[in-house]
């Protein structure tokens, strides 16, 4: 179990022991916390924020193993049996021991405040997640008559991978000249809805000669999508297109339905030949409306009413 001891202290001491101080807020003197679990980071900024898996499977682990969700937080107060309270904001949440023993836990369980108190030893643990991949903070106060005498803030993030994908979307064009490229584009979310991008997003065809579907679709770090392309049939019609993940989580009903295909269809077009088709089709509209205008205009002046129809150039 990898262990940070994140206090204010001496920069002798922290050579010593090799821990991590995180600066405490404006309540004063810093609480001392460990924070263990986590994958990496400091915890001292939103930028270099302790990292923990999003909890998978709808359920919170308190553990050194892949699947581990939580950070375990020990607070040393400053005095024994002190009141400890606990705030969070972002995707952060907080839960209790006996939260986390319950077999009704789920990663709806947590608050973003908690009230504890420390036992005859000054010493209280709690736990944090975030579904977020998004940092968010913690902050932890020891209150002695109504007033913070010590605190501590640290920070969460929580990281996903590929096999949390979860749901799938597709972005094809319906129409494209015969022949062409087409380009289209897909994203992935994890069951919380942060962006998966290392999932293996796949792609195939069928109509036509349509041809060079990615098997592997690329994510552009640039334009935070996966990016592919086919060559159109060269007749015209309609190619069905398929996209798909290879991997995905199991579905939880708690956290919706899963989407890992997307079906669509590119209709293979002349595309001049129908600029040129619609063209014809707006002037013959245009020929037809004037012809009622004309007829409209003559009535108004035999009745000599005061408003005509706009002809259309």
């Amino acid at each position: 179990m990898s262990k940070k001891l994140i206090a204010v202290a001496a920069a002798a001491a922290l050579a010593l022991t090799g821990l991590v101080a995180v600066p405490a807020n404006s309540a004063g003197a810093s609480l001392t916390l460990t924070v263990n679990n986590e994958l990496a980071g400091g915890g001292a900024s939103s930028t270099d924020a302790f990292t923990i898996p999003v909890p998978s499977q709808d359920v919170l682990r308190s553990s050194t193993t892949a699947s581990r969700s939580v950070v375990d937080v020990v607070v040393a107060t400053i005095e024994n049996n002190a009141a400890v309270t606990v705030t969070s904001n972002g995707g952060v949440k907080l839960v209790t021991a006996a939260q986390l023993a319950a077999s009704t836990t789920t990663s709806a369980t947590g608050t973003q405040t908690l009230s504890l108190t420390a036992n005859d030893s000054g010493s209280v643990t709690f736990y944090a997640y975030n579904t977020s991949t998004s940092a968010g903070s913690l902050t932890v106060s020891e209150v002695k008559a109504g007033a913070a005498i010590a605190a501590n803030t640290v920070w969460l993030k929580g990281v996903t991978y590929a096999g949390n994908a979860y749901k799938l979307s597709a972005s094809v064009p319906a129409t494209a000249g015969i022949g062409a490229t087409v380009d289209y584009t897909a994203t992935v979310v994890d069951m919380f809805g942060n962006a998966v991008t290392d999932a293996t997003v796949k792609s195939e065809t069928l109509g036509g000669d349509a041809t060079g579907a990615d098997t592997a679709m690329t994510y552009s770090t640039t334009d935070k999508v996966y990016e592919g392309d086919f060559t159109n049939r060269t007749t015209a019609g309609a190619t069905a297109v398929l996209v798909s993940i290879a991997v995905s989580a199991n579905a939880v009903t708690a956290l919706g339905a899963k989407t890992t295909s997307v079906f669509a269809t590119v209709n293979a077009a002349d595309l001049q030949a129908t600029v040129t088709s619609l063209t014809a089709q707006v002037a013959a509209l245009k020929a037809d409306y004037n012809a009622l205008a004309a007829k409209w205009n003559a009535r108004v002046a035999s009745k000599k009413a005061p408003k005509k129809a706009v002809t259309l150039k």
